[in-house]
């Protein structure tokens, strides 16, 4: 339990107005799994099981999707990539050695952020402004990345699935934030877990979209989120679309002016 009792709580001050939620895997940071985790994990169940590693990393995702999505299972299961690797190679008869948690310790170092987004996080800073992380990813695989590329001091606390026992889907995920602050916004990859979630509890959204049309590159981010081709089960829309997180100190400063009737700039 000692890196759930380490996981960083509101350090600042408690007189927040707004708050910034960031996703953290492609949003934030590019994590220990592509370059350590899986590698690892895949070359192992791939020589004792004679499958294609493609195969196998589908029978991964399948298995923690199925998790998320059976309300039984409780959220800390859901996203245990370590338990989730341990059943997969069981059902496939073999035994792994490799521990994610130990591997993406072990190659925390060799992540990093993104979009120079530690010079982001210092440019949002404001005392009526929290900095939240809100990942789906589990504490003992993030912190040891957070601390180890130096965000963690730039963050008023961390929200993970094992903090609440929940998922970004669900109104627990985000403990006390919407009733706490009279303005929330979510940044993130994901529509389901970083547009839909949060604008489920009333935070305003700001989606990072990496294959952004050609006819909306040129154009501001409320606009092309007005714009964007979404997909039948992309509801509700983003309230502003980015493809760069320089771009996420001039939609906060103008959400807060619209919803606060002030910023910091």
């Amino acid at each position: 339990m000692g890196w759930f009792q380490n996981l960083p709580l509101q350090t600042k001050t408690m007189n927040y107005s707004s708050a910034v939620f960031f996703d953290l895997d492609h949003t934030l940071i590019s994590g220990p799994f592509g370059i350590g985790v899986w590698p690892t994990v895949l070359s192992e169940l791939a020589e004792k099981t004679g499958l294609d590693r493609q195969e196998i990393y589908r029978l991964l995702l399948d298995e923690n999707e199925t998790r998320q999505l059976d309300d039984a299972i409780p959220a800390v299961v859901a996203m245990d990539w370590d338990d989730i690797t341990q059943s997969v190679a069981r059902r496939l008869g073999v035994t792994l050695a490799a521990s994610v948690r130990e591997l993406a310790a072990a190659h925390a170092a060799q992540s990093a952020v993104l979009d120079d987004g530690c010079a982001v996080l210092r440019e949002l800073a404001a005392p009526h402004r929290a900095l939240v992380v809100a990942t789906k990813g589990l504490a003992k695989y993030q912190q040891p990345v957070l601390d180890a590329l130096g965000l963690t001091p730039l963050f008023d606390a961390v929200l993970t699935p094992d903090r609440y026992g929940a998922l970004k889907k669900d109104r627990a995920f985000w403990g006390d934030w919407p009733g706490r602050v009279r303005l929330g916004i979510m940044v993130g990859d994901r529509h389901d877990d970083d547009v839909a979630g949060p604008a489920a509890v009333g935070f305003k959204t700001i989606w990072k979209v990496d294959d952004l049309p050609d006819r909306l590159q040129a154009k501001d981010p409320f606009a092309r989120a007005l714009f964007y081709p979404y997909a039948p089960d992309q509801t509700p829309p983003a309230d502003a679309i980015i493809t760069t997180l320089a771009d996420v100190p001039d939609v906060v400063r103008r959400l807060e002016l619209a919803v606060l009737g002030f910023t910091d700039g």
